[in-house]
């Protein structure tokens, strides 16, 4: 039911754009659909792309798909760009561009259920079970030659790490509302974080006129405080609920 709902759209979607003026990308107006995957930080991300393309006259709408579809989706030109991701993305998806303004930085951390270990990269991860997000290119690569286990979104990997199909789950940070939400503690989050990134906003390669516009619109949200306020907000929420839901450190 959940797979033809998504189908659905996706033909909805596809039979908007193809109604679209054809040319160099979108006119003024005309809507710019993103793609993202359903996780806290692309709704996060969301908040800043909207007010990111209003500033230079557009209306930014967003598709929801898996991480992976997310990005072929974007690539293909079946949607406008897709939202944060680390840099060089584009060497594999070939039609999309990076804008080049990180958006935010994303903390990769080590979540168990009780196992505490010293993390150093991720070569310390090598002894134990994983559970990757699968998409999250920066996680695949990085744990190559590893024993793990993908999940399709964060909801599943919470939930087979609490079952035991992993040792460690490898997520951002930014899950600890939905682990909140989802009463799915209480869990360890190990420090310091395995990876610190910086994520960007990419579009394919048919709006790249609006490089330049977008940049600066970036630039302007990050000086008068638009963007750290959004980030502000964010990390509020993360402490918060991290308290609530968090095994003491050792």
């Amino acid at each position: 039911m959940v797979e033809r709902a998504m189908q659905l759209r996706l033909v909805l979607l596809l039979a908007m754009l193809i109604t679209l003026p054809f040319g160099n990308g979108a006119s003024a107006g005309e809507p710019i659909v993103l793609s993202h995957r359903d996780d806290p930080l692309a709704r996060i991300a969301s908040k800043i792309a909207r007010e990111t393309f209003r500033r230079i006259g557009y209306d930014a709408e967003f598709m929801v798909l898996p991480s992976e579809r997310a990005l072929q989706a974007a690539n293909s030109g079946m949607t406008s760009g897709d939202l944060v991701r680390m840099a060089g993305i584009e060497k594999q998806y070939t039609n999309l561009v990076q804008v080049p303004v990180p958006m935010m930085n994303y903390d990769t951390v080590a979540f168990t259920t009780g196992l505490n270990f010293k993390v150093d990269g991720w070569e310390s991860l090598r002894p134990y079970s994983l559970c990757i997000l699968r998409g999250m290119k920066m996680a695949e690569h990085a744990t190559e030659g590893m024993e793990r286990t993908f999940s399709e979104d964060t909801l599943s990997a919470v939930k087979m790490l609490r079952a035991g199909r992993c040792q460690v789950s490898v997520l951002g940070n930014i899950i600890w509302p939905e682990v909140d939400e989802m009463k799915a503690g209480p869990l360890r989050s190990l420090d310091p974080p395995v990876s610190s990134t910086p994520l960007y906003l990419f579009i394919n390669k048919k709006h790249v006129a609006l490089i330049g516009r977008l940049t600066e619109a970036m630039h302007q949200m990050q000086a008068d405080g638009t963007t750290p306020r959004i980030l502000d907000e964010m990390e509020r929420s993360i402490q918060e609920a991290r308290k609530r839901n968090a095994l003491p450190a050792n």
